[in-house]
């Protein structure tokens, strides 16, 4: 059994590639087993709570967690989980900093499946883009998810040490080791047909010839123009009550007045 473990970074493709997993999940069922967000639950609560505890009680929960998924995986093979927040927090959200958590949380995750399932190949795949894009991809979702009262130059400025993602992969390959490393280039990848997702199939080693069969996923989570991006951050830093604000996040993103 294959299994690819794809577990972020946070908008570097990810929820383009998930939409593409989805898309596909019939088409690739009887060679790859898919696993995203919404089959993840538990364990993703484990990691986000660990991210910003940094509790050894809530690292052994990560453990757990992923013990019981590793138990459902048998019989299949090969399996793709993607899910960015197996990362724990983007960095920004709920007093985290960056993502210090990640190789604790990562080794966690694959020695818990390494045990359950010891004869499976397990890989784990990280995506990643250049800092300047990677930065201001992070503010904008803050300004749309949360209430973010920082400039973008404020953000950058207060989170550019945590931006190199390339560094940061590294730390989490030698935290996983022996298991081994993928990383991928989400920029390199768009010219692929299937994106990000001829990536990961590249690494399940499955067969080109069978790709024509498989839709690629348009672009998801384009980002905000300039003017939305500084309406956003009005409406953020107004005296609204958190109830209004929610919606005229909602009416300003969809368009309407």
């Amino acid at each position: 059994m294959k299994i690819i473990l794809h577990p972020g970074f946070h908008k570097t493709g990810t929820t383009t590639l998930q939409n593409a997993l989805h898309a596909n999940r019939s088409t690739l069922a009887p060679d790859i087993h898919v696993l995203l967000k919404d089959d993840l639950s538990g364990l993703i609560g484990a990691t986000k709570g660990f991210s910003g505890s940094l509790d050894p009680l809530d690292l052994a929960l990560v453990s757990f967690e992923t013990a019981q998924i590793a138990q459902t995986l048998r019989g299949h093979k090969g399996v793709i989980i993607s899910a960015e927040s197996l990362c724990g927090h983007i960095p920004g959200r709920d007093g985290v900093r960056d993502y210090s958590a990640a190789p604790d949380i990562l080794r966690s995750i694959t020695d818990a499946i390494n045990q359950s399932l010891p004869q499976a190949q397990l890989t784990v795949a990280l995506t990643i883009r250049p800092a300047a894009e990677w930065l201001l991809s992070c503010y904008t979702q803050h300004l749309r998810a949360s209430r973010m009262r920082s400039t973008a130059d404020e953000y950058v400025n207060e989170f550019a040490d945590c931006a190199n993602l390339a560094v940061m992969a590294q730390q989490i390959a030698n935290a996983v080791s022996p298991s081994p490393t993928h990383v991928l280039d989400s920029q390199a990848s768009r010219s692929r047909r299937l994106g990000l997702l001829d990536s990961l199939l590249d690494i399940a080693e499955y067969p080109v010839a069978k790709r024509s069969a498989l839709v690629p996923a348009t672009d998801a989570n384009i980002g905000p123009s300039p003017a939305q991006i500084t309406a956003l951050l009005e409406i953020n830093r107004s005296a609204r009550s958190l109830k209004d604000v929610l919606a005229a996040r909602q009416r300003l993103v969809k368009g309407t007045p």
